[in-house]
């Protein structure tokens, strides 16, 4: 059995489940506790681990020999818990109660949700990438707006990028060249830490997804306006499968490793000089969008690795 931990209306997961030819299960983390229940039994009369679906369907965790977890919604509380305090409480349960079930499932993981969360850490990333020996643009994560000016000034001739940690919905945040209307409200630093990195000139920009050791490299050559970041220029991108050199994809894979990930989408640009600079990764990043322009055949990936490692006993 694959367990799949995601969202029914997940384009993403549709496509993999396509290619799947064990019994899998998709579960919305979603629906509990308001709509699915959990039931962890141990001791001498009963040692067993079951979720109740939404339809009353009896889900044995313990039959489950491969996960997918991939972008989960967050709990749904009864809305008849109307105290604060209450809804904190029942919040902090729910995390504890499914978190400890989780670890105990000893099977295999794409990717273990503390490991997920582990690798969301850019200021973690950046510096364990660069002792891998992966070239990362110098950058400055601070709240203190003197140390954002001079390392501004060191990088003027090159250019300075600024970058949010997570876009929330509340207050999306580009990633920019620095200009004058930033400048002139720089001591705003001092609300919150802000990523500056220098910039990196471009030839491509390349979206590396990694899939159990397996790697798919697709390239993006953006039209002029979208030279500092490529995503908004996918649809009207040049975009083609990319063969990244073998130095560059041992260290990637040495990343992968070293966070415990077995699924993850890094972003890379090449330079006009050749150069490989490695920007980030993101262990539930998006792939339709390289898959489905060049024919790589990641979800088929996908769905080979987890059948693979279920086979193989969840190892």
């Amino acid at each position: 059995m694959i367990l799949i931990l995601s969202f029914i209306d997940n384009d993403h997961v549709r496509r993999v489940v396509q290619h799947l030819t064990m019994p899998c299960q998709v579960v919305d983390i979603g629906w509990f506790p308001s709509r699915m229940r959990m039931h962890a039994r141990t001791g001498r009369r009963a040692d067993s681990f079951q979720l109740t679906l939404p339809d009353g369907q009896r889900l044995d965790l313990d039959a489950v020999r491969a996960v997918w977890h991939r972008r989960v919604r967050p709990f749904t509380l009864d809305p008849a818990l109307t105290d604060q305090t209450a809804r904190l409480f029942a919040w902090s349960e729910c995390t504890e109660a499914l978190a400890g079930m989780w670890h105990a499932m000893p099977c295999f993981w794409m990717n273990p949700p503390d490991a997920d969360d582990r690798a969301l850490k850019k200021v973690m990333q950046h510096r364990l990438a660069h002792r891998l020996g992966l070239r990362v643009p110098e950058t400055l994560v601070t709240n203190d707006p003197d140390e954002a000016r001079a390392f501004i000034d060191a990088h003027a001739a090159a250019g300075v990028i600024r970058k949010a940690f997570r876009n929330i919905p509340q207050a999306p945040r580009n990633t920019l060249l620095l200009g004058p209307a930033d400048l002139a409200r720089l001591d705003s630093v001092a609300y919150a830490p802000v990523i500056f990195q220098e910039y990196v000139p471009l030839a491509l920009d390349l979206r590396v997804t990694v899939v159990d050791g397996e790697i798919h490299a697709t390239s993006f050559r953006s039209r002029p306006e979208y030279e500092v970041d490529y995503r908004p220029g996918i649809g009207s991108a040049e975009v083609a499968p990319y063969a990244l050199p073998d130095d560059v994809a041992a260290k990637l894979l040495a990343l992968m490793a070293q966070m415990n990930l077995y699924f993850a989408a890094a972003d890379f640009r090449l330079t006009p000089e050749g150069e490989h600079v490695f920007f980030e990764i993101n262990p539930a990043g998006e792939y339709l969008f390289c898959s489905d322009r060049t024919g790589q055949p990641i979800p088929q990936a996908i769905a080979a690795a987890l059948e693979r490692r279920a086979r193989a006993g969840g190892r």
